[in-house]
């Protein structure tokens, strides 16, 4: 395997000219404060990122079957995403062309393949295409020439069973914006997964913060005392899942392959200074992800878990851990990945994506700003699992699945975010201070991000 550190970029320089972009990152190890809560620089992200930038915009499993839509905002936007009779996906500003109605809300599906306007009933075809408009002769003929009654498309691309976005009329080609990362996270079939649950929650913190929470293994310890076994302080290994592999695109991954934190065997970590071994930690780890998240793990797997360390030397646990679960997997019909030296269990796709993967069971998340605040945001968190080949796909509806605070383990996150735009905003807080090594992933996107504003 290709060590992580030949493929890292450990520079924010750039031969794009960032020196005018407000606030800009000029040293790794510091970001100015005023990156998460200043105006002027909330839109200039508003300007150059957001109506720049591929973006998900919906989960596919949100529009199963030709007719369905869903509503995709980001700041004032509306955009409309439609599953199509072949079903593909389209994308369109969501505006009637006669007076700019919203022709959807929420989510729901389109009868007879018609899209109908609710203030006079102008129909448009799922493919966007005018099909009527009522009193047309009372109109101009250059108000209503076919050409111009269409509704207008944005650029669309279907990767890792999403569908993204850009409002860029002639974007970067769609798959070369995941240039550097494809391989490493395709290798998990997010394309395979269906939604178990999904949750938008708002936060009173920027969109940074609460993306950043999310981008390193550093706060495990801490913040996630059951996985950490309640090993305290450096007796904790602070490198465990730490070793980042980084692009230009702004784009970074976890190395997983010797991180059983991120879904790595374990196999080349030595016990930690508590002398619990790497199978104890996976097995703190599987139990404490379905107990608290119900996501990136299931009853099973911890069962599994169980079973294997009471049964077999630590040092033989990883083998015949994935020995049992991938044979239960193939009992059931679940097309699970095989295990591959260059997948991740840890990544986040710029500007906005990110994610945890681990046999075939997921946890995404998707950040976005609010519409006019740069201390508020909105954050959405998807638990992803391979079903059953053949299995119906369930429509995927924001607010299914177990109550949100039922989740501890995704809340001892999330209570990090607000506290943290608290202290930063604070007089007496000038910059955060990076570890390279441990936080490398946010490096890497913030040199990506005044490369974007000053372009």
């Amino acid at each position: 395997m290709t060590d992580v550190a030949d493929r890292s970029t450990h520079s924010v320089s750039a031969p794009v000219d960032t020196s005018r972009v407000p606030f800009r990152v000029t040293d790794e190890a510091y970001v100015p404060s005023e990156r998460y809560f200043d105006v002027g620089f909330f839109r200039l992200e508003n300007e150059k990122l957001w109506m720049r930038a591929w973006q998900p915009a919906c989960r596919l499993d949100e529009i199963p079957s030709p007719g369905d839509f869903t509503e995709y905002q980001i700041l004032d936007q509306s955009v409309l995403m439609i599953r199509q009779a072949d079903m593909s996906v389209k994308a369109f500003h969501n505006a009637c062309r006669h007076r700019g109605t919203a022709l959807g809300r929420g989510t729901g599906s389109y009868r007879a393949e018609q899209i109908v306007c609710p203030f006079h009933g102008w129909r448009y075809n799922l493919d966007g295409t005018n099909s009527y408009v009522y009193a047309e002769r009372h109109f101009r003929p250059d108000c209503v020439e076919k050409a111009e009654l269409n509704l207008r498309p944005l650029p669309v691309g279907i990767k890792w069973g999403m569908a993204w976005i850009t409002f860029e009329e002639l974007p970067t080609p769609f798959e070369e914006n995941f240039h550097g990362i494809a391989e490493a996270v395709d290798l998990n079939r997010l394309d395979l997964m269906h939604v178990n649950w999904w949750h938008c929650v708002e936060f009173k913190a920027n969109w940074k913060i609460a993306q950043e929470a999310f981008f390193e293994a550093f706060h495990v310890m801490q913040t996630h005392p059951q996985v950490a076994m309640f090993i305290r302080d450096d007796d904790y290994d602070v490198m465990l899942g730490t070793r980042y592999a980084t692009t230009a695109h702004g784009h970074a991954w976890a190395d997983s392959s010797d991180s059983q934190l991120l879904g790595g065997s374990g196999e080349n970590q030595p016990p930690s200074r508590s002398g619990k071994s790497p199978a104890e930690h996976y097995y703190a780890m599987v139990r404490a992800l379905w107990e608290g998240a119900q996501a990136e793990s299931t009853p099973r797997l911890v069962a599994l878990a169980e079973e294997v360390l009471a049964e077999y030397p630590h040092e033989h646990f990883f083998e015949e851990y994935y020995r049992r679960v991938y044979a239960e997997a193939a009992e059931r019909n679940v097309p699970t990945p095989p295990p591959d030296p260059k997948m991740t269990g840890h990544w986040t796709v710029f500007p906005n994506f990110t994610g945890v993967c681990i046999l075939g069971e997921a946890l995404v998340y998707r950040s976005r700003p609010h519409p006019t605040d740069p201390n508020r945001c909105y954050y959405d968190f998807w638990s992803l699992s391979i079903p059953p080949e053949g299995a119906p796909v369930k429509r995927a509806l924001e607010g299914q699945g177990p109550p949100w605070d039922d989740l501890w383990f995704v809340h001892q996150d999330a209570s990090n975010i607000e506290r943290q735009q608290i202290g930063l905003r604070t007089m007496g807080h000038k910059a955060n201070r990076l570890a390279p090594d441990l936080e490398r992933m946010i490096i890497n996107w913030h040199a990506r991000l005044d490369q974007v504003l000053a372009s």
